[in-house]
């Protein structure tokens, strides 16, 4: 059966064509179970999840040029079974990892299941989707939705009945495109971007390659728990959410880091529309442009105001698909990067009525251990998502924990340079956090440590040069 595409996963295939063996587009969910499975039931309800979600009896092809998404009734995925014997934790993760990173051929497949076994009763369930056919939220419906088949015997027979198909969604799209409304929205998203270049040059270590490779690697940050408790009290009392800190603080970091007084970041967000498409799987994303503007004046409670009214604009207006974007703007194709923002900002939020989801954001390092469908849940973190930009950020709020990942173009920078970056952010994120109404231009970048390795190189390049009769 032909089922219809989105603009968004037109704009995937194209980046996929680009680089077929890419992971960067790919999306991987992973638990540890600590008991012992019955394969049988977990094959069925394999089975049974993918009768219920079509997406992962999703391929990708082209048609005169016009990208389809087929699917198969009989295309079910099946439960890839690994045993790895006794290998360390470090050596676990890197296997996870290198079966999280093969590429898809969207031709065939855009989904698979593996389950990797040290033991009976240690294992890992890896699901991995290409961006295509899924997101994050997706991910967390097909992981939840296949521990509740598993629990009831390997059927989906119980669970309430999907109220909205991706079909409806790619109709309620295309109804929006072809509405008088569509000039309204690109009139406003031409206008934002029409305020702030469009390239935002960030100092890099390497040249930057004619074409994207998408080549990425990941710098994790994790902010103490107390002062993640403390951000969360200075946001909500300048009235904001925690993300708008958040990326204020970041703006920041980016302005100080390229010299920039404007410019563009991206932030990829859901469009998911109403509760009907609550429990569907898809690729519910769509990148918003927000501007950042800086004087010698700017305070972070400015910069608040900016984020809050922008992101309020924006949420309105979010069904204007992004991927449009160049070609209204009359861009030329340029591929050595991304066309209007090259850095972008996400969170990912969890609560207390989504423990599992909650369990996963919060990550393997707090150790925490959940039940269900009668199975010992912990976390197992897997990178992910690397390379589709030049850098972006992901903040991982749980209810108790906050979680950074940095995510970057390793042709063109060091993992010691993102590392830097990572410091000078949790640097503005506290001082943003003690006093929001402080400048910008005034948070010193450098920290005490880092000041006294500065003395300590500018000391020993003096000396050098006394010793060698250059300074007098």
């Amino acid at each position: 059966m032909t089922a219809g595409v989105s603009i968004g996963q037109e704009a995937l295939w194209f980046l996929h064509r680009m680089a077929p063996d890419s992971s960067a587009y790919n999306v991987a969910a992973a638990v540890r179970i600590r008991t012992t499975l019955d394969l049988g039931t977990l094959r069925r309800a394999l089975a049974a999840t993918a009768q219920r979600h079509d997406m992962l009896r999703s391929s990708f092809t082209e048609d005169d040029g016009r990208l389809r998404r087929v699917v198969t009734a009989s295309a079910l995925p099946e439960l890839c079974v690994r045993e790895v014997g006794r290998l360390d934790d470090a050596e676990l993760h890197s296997f996870v990892r290198s079966l999280s990173t093969e590429p898809f051929d969207l031709t065939r497949a855009a989904f698979r299941a593996d389950l990797i076994r040290r033991t009976a009763d240690d294992a890992v369930l890896l699901l991995t989707a290409h961006h295509i056919a899924t997101d994050a939220y997706s991910q967390g419906i097909v992981l939840r939705d296949l521990l509740d088949a598993y629990g009831a015997g390997g059927t989906t027979s119980s669970a309430k009945p999907l109220r909205l198909t991706w079909n409806d969604h790619v109709a309620a799209e295309q109804e929006l495109l072809a509405s008088p409304r569509r000039a309204e929205l690109e009139a406003y998203w031409r206008g934002v971007c029409a305020r702030a270049p469009r390239v935002l040059d960030l100092p890099t270590d390497r040249p930057r390659p004619p074409r994207q490779t998408f080549e990425g690697d990941t710098y994790e940050l994790r902010l103490p728990d107390d002062f993640t408790a403390r951000l969360r009290e200075a946001a909500f009392g300048a009235g904001v959410t925690p993300f708008v800190l958040l990326l204020a603080a970041f703006q920041s970091t980016l302005h100080r880091h390229s010299g920039q007084d404007d410019f563009l970041v991206g932030w990829p967000t859901t469009t998911r529309a109403g509760h009907k498409a609550g429990n569907l799987v898809g690729y519910f994303v769509n990148s918003l442009a927000l501007s950042a503007h800086f004087d010698r004046s700017t305070t972070f409670t400015e910069l608040f105001h900016s984020l809050d009214e922008q992101i309020r604009q924006g949420i309105g207006r979010v069904g204007y698909p992004f991927a449009l974007l160049p070609k209204a703007l009359g861009l030329p194709h340029d591929p050595s990067r991304p066309p209007i923002t090259q850095v972008a900002a996400t969170m990912v939020t969890t609560n207390r009525l989504d423990p599992l989801a909650d369990l996963l954001a919060t990550g393997e390092a707090a150790g925490l251990e959940l039940e269900v469908a009668g199975l010992r849940l912990t976390a197992f973190d897997v990178p992910q998502q690397e390379g589709q930009c030049e850098l972006s950020v992901e903040f991982l709020q749980s209810t108790t924990s906050l979680r950074i990942s940095f995510r970057y173009h390793t042709r063109l920078f060091d993992r010691s340079a993102i590392g830097r970056l990572a410091r000078h952010f949790q640097r503005f994120t506290e001082a943003a956090v003690a006093d929001p109404d402080r400048r910008v231009a005034d948070v010193s970048m450098v920290d005490a440590a880092e000041l006294a390795r500065l003395v300590s190189l500018g000391s020993g390049a003096r000396s050098e040069l006394t010793s060698q009769g250059g300074v007098h």
